[in-house]
């Protein structure tokens, strides 16, 4: 044949076997000494032969071809052939030197078409040629099987004999060797994927068509030197990545910025040129530090005035017992007693009765004392001791006042009238009615100083609420409104800020979107400078950075702006808030104590909180109940909530947020809790003893919580300690629930396969170096 050299061989083989077992793979990997790649393992088979030609056609193939064995110059050409069509694999068995059968191990119906069809038919067409018997895709053996076979899909074949792939019907490597030895042939096994024993199994195909040849050609002193065919090593396949916990893209941006639209739980409402605009408290005092100035020094008024108006409420009940004792003997009450109930009231016939659930009279700032005693006694409402904040305290009875719009209506209604009673030098005197119309301050307000600062235009509904002027340049005043809630129906407090017509509405909403989810889409708003404006009224400099530079088109400074001003509001949230529960409205009652939250962050943050706080539950309320918690698990669960991190100490805290995380249904803290638990365990000091046990206990942990990456962790630990883990301590595994031990013991490794192979390799080793042995000594006295 072409180019054939002087002392030189070739050896045809022939490759036969059932339809998609791998042969066309085998041939073209030995032929380009390249391994098949992923997309072509996961390509519907069709089937086809690798043409002989290509030997003429490719040089590069022809090249190949070649190789020395055993000293041996050798020309080696690889026929393929069809699983069906017998006519041409008679044609392919003319001359042929030895002869190649292959099967695949995930099938074991081709494994017994050796017996049944192949070996038969090589012995009728080729007597005496050798035969070798090849177990094909040697890599599904350690594959994932399970992932394969998701991947792969339903794979067509155009071929009757195809027989789905079957995880489960993987053969152990003793099946095909013992039909090799039933036929008296030699088993290897080999994959295209990995190119392991690709070339060990022609190498030895080779051997066996030299040795076969050598019995006829005995003079040939090239052939002399040629050895049997080798054992085959056992595979051992490479130890199993240990698995990644992958954490899931957090939600925690884009949970906060639905509170920008979302004014169920709104505590704030700021008004900008007549436009309203709702707020959370949480968010505002987490983002920036101006707002704590504005609102914590109003808490503490409010919660001065809570404690001022109980104890009035009290004594002016006892004082009212005391009087109607007396106007019962004495039947007419003291010119000089304060004033009561009972005493003298203005006619209040004349006008309607104001609307008590929203709105209430101010009184001017200059008769705060007066005032005081006066509305305390009415029940209407009390004044903090330092006089700023006006606050409800009982269902509101004020007569001579005007009914205000509810907040949101427009300031181009008309004009509105309450009445402020101002108490003359003469305590005998009952007080004297004076109207003054919505919009315009009363003279005493007026001689107020803080009223004489520039305020704009309030809107009418509003001027009937307790007020407190502000000398800011961003906000012109501040009022308290008692409201109900819309979730949970209860009656709130909600605050209403008048900003300053320096300030546009477009502008603070952009404010407001910064604030909240840490960056600003410039490109919805149309004027960056009134932002700019805004920004630098409310001392807001990491916004006028912001804008400045989208505005010189320097955006890529922003992103490190934006990474400081997240990192310092999530330390403010867990330092106002996750630690000391400022602000909060929800009590979270756990197993050993209370912890306080805020209902709009665990609204948005946690879907089930949500559906209890918003719906019928009696969760709905201000008290939710989660006894089988204690308050540390709930603490270092708020943190998350909160910064959307949480910092775990010890693997009790990580197992115990673990099974929260899964109460709730919240995948992102659930990856964090697994990372938490494997970077303890990795690190723990304890003995190996000692760790195995926690392993073990973590293992059904992770199961009973759906943590899924916990669990294949935990098996990838016991799989790889599964040697000494059995033979030290078998009552560790007897501990386990049965699927938990199958599943160990099918990913065991070293597998129990190559145990097995790799004990049968050393004794056909030992069994050839004793014979050798043997024929060494026989030679050697026969020399002599």
């Amino acid at each position: 044949m072409d180019n054939e050299l002087p002392r030189q061989e070739l050896v045809k083989c022939v490759v036969v076997g059932d339809s998609a077992v791998g042969k066309t793979r085998l041939i073209v990997a030995r032929a380009t000494n390249q391994a098949m790649t992923r997309s072509q393992l996961f390509q519907t088979h069709i089937p086809s032969v690798w043409a002989i030609d290509q030997y003429r056609m490719c040089q590069e193939v022809l090249e190949n071809s070649w190789e020395t064995i055993d000293g041996v110059n050798v020309s080696l050409r690889l026929w393929d052939t069809f699983g069906d069509h017998e006519k041409d694999r008679q044609f392919a068995y003319g001359r042929a030197d030895v002869v190649v059968v292959c099967f695949s191990i995930a099938d074991a119906v081709s494994l017994k078409n050796i017996k049944k069809k192949w070996l038969p038919e090589i012995r009728h067409f080729c007597p005496r040629a050798p035969i070798i018997i090849c177990g094909c895709k040697n890599d599904l053996r350690y594959a994932d099987l399970e992932a394969l076979k998701k991947e792969r899909g339903p794979v067509s074949h155009q071929c009757s004999r195809h027989r789905a792939f079957d995880p489960e019907g993987i053969l152990p490597p003793k099946d095909g060797r013992n039909i090799a030895k039933e036929s008296n042939c030699v088993y290897y096994e080999t994959s295209s994927y990995t190119l392991y024993g690709v070339q060990e199994v022609f190498d030895n195909v080779v051997r066996a068509a030299l040795i076969y040849r050598r019995q006829h050609r005995f003079w040939q002193s090239n052939l002399k030197k040629v050895q049997r065919p080798l054992l085959q090593a056992p595979y051992l396949p490479s130890c199993p990545r240990e698995p990644c916990i992958h954490i899931p893209e957090t939600t925690y941006p884009s949970d906060i910025g639905i509170l920008v639209k979302e004014t169920a739980c709104a505590d704030v409402v700021f008004v900008a040129q007549g436009e309203l605009l709702c707020a959370h408290k949480v968010c505002l005092l987490a983002a920036s530090a101006i707002f704590s100035d504005l609102f914590l020094e109003d808490e503490k008024d409010l919660e001065l005035s809570r404690q001022s108006s109980s104890v009035t409420n009290t004594n002016h009940k006892k004082q009212c017992e005391a009087k109607d004792i007396l106007s019962l003997s004495q039947q007419t009450p003291r010119p000089d007693s304060p004033m009561c109930c009972h005493s003298p009231q203005p006619d209040r016939s004349q006008s309607p009765d104001c609307n008590h659930e929203n709105i209430c009279p101010s009184p001017p700032l200059g008769l705060h004392p007066n005032c005081n005693a006066l509305l305390a006694e009415d029940q209407c409402l009390s004044i903090s001791p330092n006089g700023n904040t006006c606050l409800f305290s009982g269902s509101l009875r004020h007569h001579n006042c005007s009914r205000a719009p509810p907040v949101g209506l427009s300031p181009s209604h008309q004009p509105h009238y309450h009445t402020h009673y101002h108490s003359s030098s003469s305590s005998s005197s009952s007080p004297s009615p004076v109207t003054v119309t919505t919009g315009y301050p009363s003279p005493s307000m007026r001689s107020s100083p803080l009223q004489q600062i520039n305020t704009p235009s309030v809107p009418a509904n509003l001027h009937c609420l307790p007020t407190r002027s502000l000398q800011h340049p961003a906000f012109s005043s501040i009022h308290v409104q008692q409201v109900t809630d819309g979730l949970s129906g209860r009656l709130m407090l909600r605050h209403i800020v008048v900003l300053t017509q320096k300030i546009t509405a477009e502008a603070f909403r952009a404010v407001l979107e910064f604030l909240y989810m840490g960056s600003l889409d410039l490109k919805a708003y149309s004027s960056p400078s009134d932002i700019i404006t805004a920004a630098s009224l409310l001392d807001l400099n990491d916004l006028v950075t912001f804008v400045a530079n989208a505005k010189n088109q320097e955006e890529f400074l922003n992103a490190d702006l934006v990474d400081n001003f997240l990192h310092r509001r999530k330390e403010r949230f867990t330092k106002l808030f996750a630690h000391k529960g400022l602000l909060s409205d929800l009590v979270i009652n756990v197993e050993d104590g209370q912890v306080m939250s805020h209902k709009c962050l665990m609204m948005v943050r946690c879907d089930p909180m949500f559906a209890m706080l918003s719906g019928n539950f009696k969760e709905s309320s201000s008290e939710v109940s989660m006894k089988t918690f204690k308050k540390s698990t709930f603490e270092l669960f708020l943190e998350y909530l909160y910064t959307d991190q949480c910092h775990i100490e010890s693997l009790a805290d990580a197992l115990a947020l673990l099974e929260l995380a899964n109460f709730l249904c919240l995948p992102h803290l659930i990856a964090l809790c697994e990372l938490s638990v494997v970077h303890e365990l990795q690190s723990s000091m304890e003995t190996q003893e000692v760790l195995d046990e926690m392993v073990v206990s973590v293992l059904q942990v992770a199961k009973l919580h759906n943590a899924h990456q916990l669990h294949s962790w935990c098996i990838h630990y016991m799989t790889i300690r599964f040697i000494d883990v059995h033979k030290s301590r078998p009552k560790l595994f007897k501990e386990l629930a049965p699927e938990y031990r199958k599943e160990i013991e099918r990913q065991r490794w070293p597998p129990t396969y190559y145990l097995e192979e790799a004990d049968y390799f050393e004794k056909c080793l030992a069994e050839l170096k004793k014979g050798n042995d043997i024929r060494t000594k026989k030679h050697k006295w026969c020399l002599r």
